[in-house]
């Protein structure tokens, strides 16, 4: 701590008044010497004490804007310590930043690796496929070699079938003609076996006032016959199987109906109740 002189206004400054040179009577000469050095003793003391007090003012302004300066430089160095705590803050979020990306990377590497041990499993499966396939495509070809060497030797023989062919179609040309002669002189008799192999009867029944239409198979073998009623109402149609010799029974039939029996091959047959 600074410790300031007592102030010295100018006032003390001044130098004394020079007394009057006071003479008495029989003043002896020492005294007067003494009172002049006193006398100069005081002004050099009047100089120093301004001195002093001038030298003390010019502190005193140094000290105030030394006391200034500090407290700016206080300011500036709380400032300076908000700043380094706003990057130290900073700081720790890269850091935080920095091992997020690195665990990333890590990940990302981690998935890389996979990703290469997936790809060649796969050009490994890729490799061995194709390795496959060449040799079934060799093994195809020297197949398809084979085929054609086969081919071509049957050609010769499929050339030779062809003219066998030939002379035996000229042969079939002679035996379709008289097949057609043949036919000419059967298809009457072909318009006679066109008729349905069935005799009918009808029954009618005196109690219900209705028909019974009785349809006996001539042949030996079953025959299939499709059997339709058109009668007052909605027609009704069914497929039924007459065994070789059996009898089929159509009965309820109203007065004045229709019944039309179709069977393959054959003529339809039609009977009226009546």
């Amino acid at each position: 701590m600074i410790e300031l002189s007592p102030k010295i206004t100018p006032r003390d400054t001044r130098f004394p008044p020079v007394a009057e040179e006071f003479r008495p009577p029989g003043t002896p000469p020492g005294v007067r010497t003494l009172a002049f050095f006193l006398a100069v003793v005081a002004a050099v003391l009047a100089v120093v004490a301004y001195r002093l007090n001038s030298a003390v003012t010019r502190d005193r302004v140094q000290l105030a804007q030394a006391a200034s300066e500090t407290e700016q430089v206080k300011a500036d160095l709380a400032k300076a310590n908000a700043r380094a705590a706003d990057l130290q803050l900073q700081l720790d979020k890269a850091k935080g930043l920095r091992l997020d990306l690195q665990a990333q990377l890590d990940r990302a590497q981690s998935r890389q690796s996979d990703l290469q041990a997936q790809l060649e499993k796969v050009q490994a499966d890729l490799r061995s496929q194709v390795d496959k396939a060449n040799a079934q495509a060799s093994e195809m070809r020297a197949e398809f070699q084979a085929k054609i060497n086969s081919a071509s030797e049957d050609s010769s023989g499929m050339r030779k079938a062809l003219d066998q062919a030939r002379s035996q179609a000229e042969s079939l040309k002679s035996q379709l003609a008289k097949a057609q002669g043949d036919l000419a002189k059967l298809q009457p008799l072909a318009v006679k076996a066109r008729a349905m192999p069935v005799v009918t009867t009808l029954e009618k029944n005196y109690w219900e006032r209705a028909f019974t239409l009785h349809v006996k198979n001539m042949n030996p073998d079953p025959l299939q016959v499709s059997i339709t009623v058109f009668g007052p109402g909605k027609p009704s149609a069914k497929s039924v199987t007459v065994e070789g010799g059996g009898l089929l029974n159509v009965e309820n039939l109203a007065a004045g109906a229709k019944v039309v029996i179709e069977s393959a091959g054959y003529d339809t047959l039609s009977v009226t109740a009546q």
